[in-house]
């Protein structure tokens, strides 16, 4: 009994440091962000993070989702965000993340520009033109997606790869004619002589929806699980925020992105927050015994890049599933 005693004690104590060690605290948390308006901005400015964790929080600003995918490749990264382009990438690509939480689903804030003094009216008149969209990115699939619905030919249309800053320098120079991206640069080419043919609101309801999703890193994940539902918790928070605060989240965003009040109020309407316990539905994420429609998305995606050369192979279905994990969320809501 004695040494039954003994080696059960023993046993204790490791587990006992084994769950010690799983719950302690990272130095520090990295978040890479992107440069476009959603309620993330809520949780910086607000300090949602630093509460929730109790940790110091390092934001780093992207202006697309496959800067974010380097990053991540270049394991500098705890969380980031990403298009579901640059998500289905990573997956193919083999980048150790999951998708944990809607950063946004995608409306008017994301739209395709045409100069006026160019006559576009139509798909069609876009054939000979140069355009602009971040490759890869969510942009670029719908641009695709727009040109061939309407049976136009993508490559009569001379498709330049610009990061939305660099597409309102080339606007300004006089050096493209079209540009698909999103605010604040959108209405920097809508200020300079431009005007919407498309948007991706419109688009989802034609059978293209695209969204943002932020990721946990694998390995950021395996040592501090319960840091990664802290971030879902503080996440959620600043979506409440901004659906029961708009003015106030307007000036936040305004402050966060250098903007005119107006505009982020503006700019506010042409994103979708999706709340989380409705993230849990069949339409988002799903939940971790049947996950959601957003796996169709990603298949969809996948075959789009692999046709575009950008990915092998469209991989299983399964592999997908995996990428999406709403126990987080279920965990943060008490699901």
């Amino acid at each position: 009994m004695r040494w039954t005693r003994i080696v059960l004690g023993s046993l204790a104590s490791v587990a006992l440091a084994t769950g010690a060690a799983a719950q302690q605290k990272p130095d520090k948390v990295v978040i890479g962000y992107l440069n476009l308006v959603n309620a993330q901005l809520v949780t910086k400015a607000l300090g949602l993070h630093e509460k929730e964790m109790g940790v110091p929080i390092e934001w780093i600003k992207f202006g697309s989702g496959g800067d974010v995918n380097r990053a991540v490749a270049a394991g500098q990264l705890s969380f980031g965000g990403v298009g579901n382009p640059p998500a289905t990438l990573g997956v193919g690509r083999g980048l150790g993340y999951k998708g944990v939480f809607v950063l946004n689903m995608l409306g008017p804030v994301e739209s395709l520009v045409v100069r006026t003094s160019k006559g576009i009216e139509k798909p069609q008149d876009l054939v000979g033109k140069t355009m602009a969209a971040p490759f890869g990115s969510t942009t670029h699939y719908l641009t695709i997606a727009y040109l061939r619905s309407a049976g136009v030919d993508p490559t009569s249309v001379k498709l330049l790869d610009m990061a939305p800053s660099d597409a309102v320098a080339a606007w300004i120079r006089g050096d493209i004619d079209a540009a698909y991206v999103w605010e604040p640069a959108l209405n920097k080419l809508v200020q300079n002589g431009g005007k919407i043919l498309m948007d991706s609101g419109t688009m989802a309801a034609r059978g293209y929806p695209t969204w943002d999703i932020a990721v946990a890193m694998d390995d950021f994940a395996g040592k501090h699980p319960d840091f990664v539902t802290k971030f879902v918790k503080s996440e959620c928070a600043a979506v409440d925020y901004w659906l029961k605060k708009p003015d106030e989240t307007a000036a936040i965003i305004a402050k966060e992105l250098s903007l005119p009040l107006d505009d982020a109020s503006r700019m506010m309407k042409g994103t979708e927050m999706v709340p989380c316990a409705k993230q849990l539905g069949a339409d988002y994420l799903g939940t971790s015994k049947a996950k959601g429609k957003f796996v169709d998305t990603l298949v969809s995606t996948a075959t789009f890049l692999t046709d575009q050369k950008r990915l092998p192979k469209v991989e299983a279905r399964p592999t997908y599933e995996e990428f999406i994990a709403p126990k987080y969320i279920e965990a943060a809501i008490g699901q």
